[in-house]
């Protein structure tokens, strides 16, 4: 007996989307074949957000394939094989449902064939495929056809590492089929459907869906998917895509295509992003391309770590300690500490104390000096980092510190505190504050005309040039997991967020290479950076 697909919600941190039982397919002019699966589809477009395969999103043009030529046209949201230069009538592939890896926040890759939907018909597509979902740590996998811009239906659950086979047939006139097969579970489904597409592109894809009503998803990674047995009518003159993010990185990739009947392979590329996080005992865990130069896990601490910068080409950094003691690794230069000058930790009791323990550390616009705060708003400078005042300075500030950052010209900076208030020193332009909540963390965007501003129940606000891109859901935050810290990539074209469990969310172009969640810590992590 065919195994039956489970009727199944997916429910993402953000409601990325929904999947709710309807009758019959949700497609206007669709009619079921007879089918191993079951007669009923869930529609993916009845939450408010949806999640919608879509034509693909070109910044360099489609080339016919020239033998021994590298070029390949790029997509921010498809990569594969394209066929164009006539009429389809016919597509078909086999295809292997990749495994994705689980991410905290949400991910997605769609694994399809389809006709349509490429430069010359953006407007219509006619498709079948699978989809790989992620979200709190868990992922989701399911069968799908979709007659864009009619949002897709759920044929139903795959799972990673079946067969599948799947092909769309002209008929006759509009009259189309769209056949799609677990060949592992022993399930397929056949449906006619009515389709006026110009039918002028023939594709095999792995694509980056659009949300609709939330935020963008970040690329799954699914490691790669190879399409075989891949044919059309008329046959193919294929032209490789490329997928890239919105700095232009390649993301995922597209091999050649060989044999026959013929096949090639999608590939996943991993980021040349990084970022450490840190636990309050000085503990550095390194993910994606961020190596790990050295920790003070094993130091015995006349205070807790509560910071780290990186250098500028991301071969070392500091940590600073509450008593304002600084940690060189890597290629970092030592320019000074708060002990080195003969102040003692607060509350210590003796003479020449601080009046409030340090709670971060910045470096200089040019990397060759560092900055410290104090949670009183006191701000000390080394190396060649430029003092321009400091909250006992202006009579107090309201809230404890929590941050300081350099603005563009290294002449000032910002100031932010825990009541989500920021100050201005130096020439530091003020570009906004959320002035509510208990701010945790902030950071500039790399060219210092903005910053983000994180509350600790994972609201993320941005001014100046810094791009929204969402913020963590509420929910997951609370009680000894508030939302620490906040760090962006080195092209400011997007953010992660960490929480005191070591949760790791990922917005814009930062991906999520992993994190601490469900680890056991020695120390809660306080603060982390990244590239």
């Amino acid at each position: 007996m065919p195994e039956t697909f489970r009727v199944w919600r997916w429910l993402s941190a953000l409601a990325l989307m929904a999947a709710v039982l309807v009758m019959g397919a949700s497609v206007a002019g669709a009619q079921d074949a007879p089918t191993q699966w079951p007669e009923s589809a869930h529609g993916l477009a009845s939450s408010p957000a949806q999640l919608h395969t879509s034509p693909g999103h070109f910044v360099t043009p489609i080339k016919p394939h020239v033998a021994g030529s590298s070029y390949a046209a790029q997509s921010t949201n498809w990569s594969g094989q394209i066929s164009t230069g006539t009429t389809y009538s016919r597509v078909a592939a086999e295809w292997v449902v990749p495994t994705v890896q689980p991410t905290q926040y949400s991910g997605a890759s769609a694994t399809w064939i389809g006709i349509d939907g490429g430069p010359g018909s953006p407007g219509s597509i006619i498709q079948t495929g699978t989809v790989q979902l992620t979200g709190g740590g868990a992922a989701q996998y399911s069968a799908w056809y979709e007659l864009y811009p009619a949002p897709p239906v759920t044929v139903g659950e795959v799972y990673p590492g079946d067969s599948m086979t799947a092909s769309i047939q002209q008929i006759s006139g509009s009259l189309w089929a769209i056949t799609i097969a677990d060949n592992t579970r022993g399930n397929s489904r056949t449906l006619q459907v009515t389709y006026t597409g110009p039918g002028d592109s023939a594709e095999w894809i792995e694509e980056l869906p659009t949300a609709v009503g939330t935020a963008q998803p970040t690329l799954a990674d699914f490691g790669s998917a190879t399409f075989s047995d891949v044919t059309s009518s008329p046959s193919a003159v294929f032209s490789p895509i490329d997928m890239v993010d919105e700095s232009g990185n390649v993301i995922a990739t597209a091999g050649g295509v060989s044999g026959n009947p013929s096949s090639f392979t999608d590939s996943y590329m991993p980021s040349a992003r990084g970022y450490w996080l840190v636990g309050s005992d000085g503990g550095i865990f390194s993910f994606g391309q961020a190596q790990f130069y050295g920790s003070t896990g094993s130091l015995q601490l006349q205070r807790p770590v509560v910071g780290i910068v990186p250098t500028a080409d991301h071969g070392g950094y500091w940590l600073d300690a509450s008593d304002g003691g600084v940690f060189s690794y890597g290629d970092t230069q030592f320019y000074g500490s708060i002990p080195g000058v003969g102040l003692h930790p607060a509350g210590s009791g003796l003479p020449n104390s601080l009046n409030a323990p340090i709670v971060g550390m910045v470096p200089s616009i040019d990397d060759n000096g560092y900055f410290m705060v104090a949670a009183d708003g006191g701000v000390f400078a080394f190396g060649d980092a430029h003092f321009a005042g400091s909250c006992p300075g202006i009579g107090g500030c309201a809230g404890s510190a929590v941050a300081v950052m350099p603005d563009a010209s290294g002449g000032g900076y910002w100031l932010v505190t825990s009541t989500g208030n920021v100050y201005t020193f130096g020439d530091a332009a003020y570009f906004g504050a959320p002035g509510q909540g208990t701010a945790t963390s902030a950071v500039a965007t790399p060219d210092g005309l903005g910053y983000w501003i994180l509350l600790a129940d994972g609201q993320v606000f941005a001014y100046g040039d810094a791009a929204g891109d969402g913020s963590p859901p509420a929910g997951d935050f609370g009680g000894l997991n508030a939302a620490t810290a906040i760090f962006s990539t080195s092209d400011g074209a997007g953010y992660w967020v960490s929480s005191a469990l070591g949760s790791v969310y990922n917005f814009g172009d930062a991906p999520n290479d992993g994190g601490m969640a469900g680890t056991h810590l020695n120390g809660a992590i306080i603060a982390a950076t990244g590239f």
